[in-house]
């Protein structure tokens, strides 16, 4: 998007390990704006020697929802630094119906507001199975330098246990392990489904089957974009590669 065109906020939707970090990943490069994980923002507090990333660490293992008024602390910090000026991709928020309304009344920069949200929020929701998420979250290893994300099966890394850009150790998520993950499955389905029918009256909401390999999904979430928003995007013809060639 260049400048002169309208800053767009981007929310991408869907359960744990539906791929949501990869395609919003995707989506930072070509469009050259932010990719905020508000997951990776948890987790980079929860390593706070205080009682909040105490709290945080504690609240991760067992898989439960962080309270809104942390996770609106640290999100709000992100969202007011400058190069989200031009738009932004938040992966993980919201979650609830309640931390929906207090983003689009509260939390959005005035340039985001609209009388139309329709024209100013694309909602991206990556529909994957119960049976698909186990098996994804399983095999989920993340290099503990870089983050970057890695799968026992169908990505791994070249040297096993190491990272590929940096050669850091790769760990498994405190909630990515089978002991957590039906707790948050049930979560997202209690908590974060809702959203769904929330958005698809007032926004432009994407429905994409995420089963399908993170090619395909990156190449329809773009024509999709271009369509919606009537936009050419510079290298959308790359996107597969591009998803590809990165962990």
């Amino acid at each position: 998007m260049d400048d002169q065109q309208v800053s767009v906020f981007f929310l991408v939707l869907g359960p744990p390990g539906a791929g949501k970090g990869t395609q919003s990943g995707m989506l930072a490069s070509l469009l050259r704006i932010p990719h905020i994980s508000v997951g990776s923002l948890l987790r980079s507090r929860a390593q706070d020697k205080s009682e909040v990333g105490w709290r945080l660490r504690g609240m991760m293992a067992l898989g439960t929802l962080v309270p809104d008024t942390l996770v609106l602390d640290v999100l709000a910090t992100r969202i007011s630094k400058p190069d989200c000026a031009r738009g932004l991709i938040l992966d993980g928020f919201p979650r609830t119906l309640r931390q929906a309304d207090l983003l689009e009344r509260g939390l959005l920069k005035p340039s985001f507001y609209s009388t139309n949200l329709r024209e100013k929020l694309v909602a991206i929701h990556l529909r994957v199975q119960p049976s698909t998420i186990v098996g994804r979250l399983s095999g989920r290893r993340i290099c503990s330098r870089c983050g970057a994300t890695y799968h026992l099966e169908t990505q791994p890394p070249r040297v096993n246990g190491e990272c590929d850009l940096d050669g850091s150790a790769l760990t498994i998520r405190e909630d990515d392990r089978i002991a957590t993950v039906p707790k948050r499955l049930q979560i997202y389905e209690q908590e974060t489904a809702p959203i769904l029918s929330h958005y698809s009256g007032k926004t432009s909401l994407l429905e994409v089957d995420g089963e399908q390999p993170k090619e395909n999904i990156a190449q329809e979430i773009v024509t999709a974009i271009q369509s919606m928003l009537r936009i050419s995007i510079a290298g959308a013809q790359n996107v597969q590669s591009m998803v590809e060639n990165n962990p």
